[in-house]
């Protein structure tokens, strides 16, 4: 053997560890495949920090928080201040509303509809309708008319994987469902956007979400001891 081909024999084995090596870094660097969450699991709870916006015609607010909900349609809703204080708590059973603002030892009850229009949390009162349960889905991706608990009329759209990406009811509330992730096999939206007919809007980011947890059932009543209580429509606070 030619002392050229006996240099090329003693190399190939080294090319073949460095091919070797550089495809077991490819490997370890690529970024793993996401699962898509399949429907068919329904969220009966749910506990999560969240980021959250409200707008209600001119008014902006925005902040971090948690959020409980049991269905059918209760939450608790808690909206922290940037140092981790307590700024408001959002309690709903039903048409029901309790908002409890810790700083002044005072909450304010009555129905959602009660809510004076240029509070930011008027738009509240179809959160029961937006974690409300979708109909089957028909052919995929598309969408079906159907009603919704209090009787009205809507449009669902699916996704080809029978998620729902949006709802759109008779008086233009519409709701949207992004960035839907695999919650110990339910499918969760990570961010849900919401606008009412009157160009209300709330968007929910869900950070880190818990799905089908037991969930303590003081957390989702309102203890009001030691409190003023006044209606609803004293309100301002949002």
């Amino acid at each position: 053997m030619s002392s050229l081909k006996k240099a090329a024999a003693r190399a190939l084995p080294l090319w073949l560890l460095l091919i070797c090596q550089l495809l077991l870094a490819a490997c370890a660097t690529a970024p793993k495949p996401v699962t898509c969450p399949l429907p068919g699991k329904e969220i009966d709870t749910l506990q999560s920090p969240i980021s959250m916006s409200v707008k209600a015609g001119d008014k902006t607010v925005g902040g971090r928080g948690y959020l409980i909900y049991k269905r059918p349609d209760r939450f608790h809703l808690v909206i922290l201040s940037p140092f981790g204080l307590t700024l408001l708590e959002v309690y709903t059973n039903g048409d029901d509303i309790t908002c409890v603002v810790p700083s002044k030892d005072t909450a304010f009850t009555g129905k959602t509809t009660e809510l004076p229009d240029e509070n930011a949390l008027r738009s509240w009162a179809l959160m029961r309708w937006v974690a409300d349960r979708p109909p089957a889905a028909g052919p995929l991706p598309g969408s079906r008319e159907c009603l919704t608990h209090d009787g009205r009329r809507e449009m669902v759209f699916y996704d080809k994987f029978g998620l729902v990406t949006k709802k759109v009811n008779d008086e233009g509330d519409q709701v949207l469902y992004r960035d839907y992730a695999d919650v110990n096999g339910t499918a969760v939206p990570r961010t849900v956007e919401l606008t009412n007919q009157r160009g209300d809007a709330v968007r929910i980011v869900f950070e880190e979400p818990e799905v089908n947890q037991p969930t303590d059932e003081a957390a989702l009543s309102p203890n009001l001891e030691g409190l003023t209580v006044l209606h609803l429509s004293a309100f301002t606070g949002m």
